[in-house]
């Protein structure tokens, strides 16, 4: 089905949350993270498209320095797109939720709910 980052969940990202973003353009999400989205779908799809329109939507609402980490962040949750557009990535598990985390060495630390079938009111609080 999908994985999570752990630190995502304990900081409130819930399914309900997910589906937002998964069609932020018809949610109730605020402006500037609708913005921040859209960045995050030109960056993935077709980053020499940008628009001036989206830059200036984006330099509206965010500082310098936040432009920067909103790059940095796409750039490094974007990798996993190769083996997606390889067909390489075989899924964990089809229709459950694996959780993970990173150590202090960066190195990826599955949660306790790895491979448990994906019941949102039944997912344990980390």
């Amino acid at each position: 089905m999908s994985l999570r980052l752990g630190v995502a969940r304990d900081a409130g990202l819930d399914e309900d949350m997910a589906a937002k973003i998964d069609h932020y353009e018809d949610s109730d999400l605020p402006e500037h993270q609708k913005v921040a989205l859209r960045l995050t779908d030109a960056f993935v799809t077709a980053p020499g498209a940008i628009s001036d329109e989206l830059r200036e939507q984006v330099q509206a609402h965010f500082t310098e320095a936040q432009i920067v980490e909103l790059m940095l962040d796409m750039s490094k949750w974007s990798t996993q797109k190769l083996p997606v557009a390889l067909g390489t990535d075989d899924p964990i598990a089809g229709d459950r939720l694996s959780l993970f985390d990173f150590d202090d060495g960066g190195a990826v630390v599955w949660g306790p709910t790895l491979l448990a079938e994906f019941v949102p009111s039944e997912q344990p609080a980390r």
